[in-house]
């Protein structure tokens, strides 16, 4: 039995005003990075710098993760539908994912040229206007940093984290091409060169970082194990239970989902086993914020694995026994419930009779159980007749 209790999916958001936060500052990404980008790359070109192309190549490589963004937050706050029904909080993760491989392409690109330009440096050197663009940008990224990781922090999205922090390496790399223009137009002309190399490295490391949990999350690595840990705790303080064990725990988008095995008094009711996982379920949801959808599998401590569990035979087959048993002996509109409890020996069977049994019955019923037994053509192990 599984217990499947309904919880928010995965990712989505109940509040609508983290949602509208997002955007806002994912287009002010886009409305800055545009721009940027281009003043840049034109002021690169025309003032001579290496070094300020290949900032401007991050701009426009930030431009492309705000677009990612966007994407992203069009689809993973929607709520679970028939193709998606554990919600779409992976979309978020797959747009962490697009940002990360923008920068490594990036970086690539960049070793590549720069290091051409080293083999070979340029005889002019920057112009004054590459120094006061890569300033320009310095502020201005640093600015979007500060706003986009606020608004990260707020809504607790790994997504806006990860393209914050595209922001913060774009003005880190401007920094570096003001050092590295500075540099050239002091007469080392080869510094704007490996300014830019110094940046294409920085791109390659915030990829990295971003790239790797990223590709965890969408291969269903465990989390870190404190989320691990507390979940086996809320789990084990729960009344009535009585072992934890087979917990996997998986990231989706911003929160954890699991499922787990409870060990549970192999005499308790259906419905009071029931109880026990809702209970169980609430504690983990309580005590521990980032999982959001748990899904426990009830199952009676002490045998769960054995031949009870896996090979007795069903209700069908043991039903048949039983009436076998007490055929001749009470008439079948006398039984009104027939109980089955599945132990690692075999099966024991209790049958409610609407009326007193006499003791005949029981020790006839008893020998033809013994005589199936014998033959080996049943599982039942023992069969009590319970009356008025």
């Amino acid at each position: 039995m599984h217990d499947h209790s309904p919880a928010s999916p995965a990712g989505a958001t109940s509040d609508p005003a983290a949602l509208r936060a997002k955007r806002r500052a994912a287009w002010a990404g886009v409305w800055l990075n545009g721009p940027l980008a281009l003043a840049k790359i034109i002021g690169g070109y025309i003032a001579n710098s290496q070094a300020l192309i290949a900032d401007g190549v991050h701009s426009l490589s930030d431009l492309a993760s705000d677009a990612a963004v966007l994407w992203a937050l069009g689809h993973s706050h929607r709520p679970p539908d028939d193709e998606h029904p554990f919600g779409h909080g992976r979309f978020e993760t797959l747009a962490t994912l697009a940002v990360a491989a923008m920068l490594a392409l990036a970086a690539a690109g960049i070793v590549i040229d720069a290091g051409l330009r080293l083999i070979d440096p340029p005889d002019a050197a920057p112009g004054m206007l590459a120094l006061w663009v890569a300033a320009g940008s310095v502020l201005l990224k640093e600015a979007l940093f500060q706003y986009t990781s606020a608004v990260a922090r707020r809504t607790g999205s790994a997504m806006m984290l990860a393209n914050a922090w595209h922001h913060r390496s774009d003005a880190v790399s401007s920094v570096v091409a003001v050092v590295g223009i500075g540099l050239a137009m002091a007469g080392l002309p080869w510094m704007d060169a490996l300014a830019a190399v110094a940046i294409a490295l920085m791109l390659a490391r915030i990829a990295w970082r971003f790239g790797r949990p990223a590709v965890a999350e969408l291969v269903d690595a465990a989390p870190d194990g404190a989320i691990d840990k507390a979940v086996g705790a809320a789990l084990a303080d729960v009344p009535g239970v009585r072992d934890v064990h087979d917990l996997r725990l998986r990231q989706t988008g911003g929160a954890v989902q699991a499922d787990v095995h409870l060990g549970l008094d192999p005499d308790l009711t259906l419905s009071e086993a029931h109880r026990l996982c809702e209970a169980a379920r609430a504690r983990v949801l309580e005590a521990v914020p980032a999982v959001d959808e748990i899904v426990i599998h009830p199952e009676p401590h002490g045998h769960a694995d054995g031949f009870g569990a896996h090979r007795a035979a069903l209700r069908p087959a043991v039903r048949e026994t039983v009436a076998a048993c007490l055929d001749g002996l009470l008439p079948r509109e006398t039984i009104t419930a027939l109980h089955l409890d599945y132990r690692n020996e075999g099966i024991r069977a209790t049958v409610v009779i609407d009326r007193a049994v006499p003791e005949d019955t029981r020790e006839q019923a008893a020998a033809r159980l013994q005589r199936l037994q014998a033959e080996g053509r049943t599982d039942l192990v023992a069969l009590r007749l319970l009356g008025r």
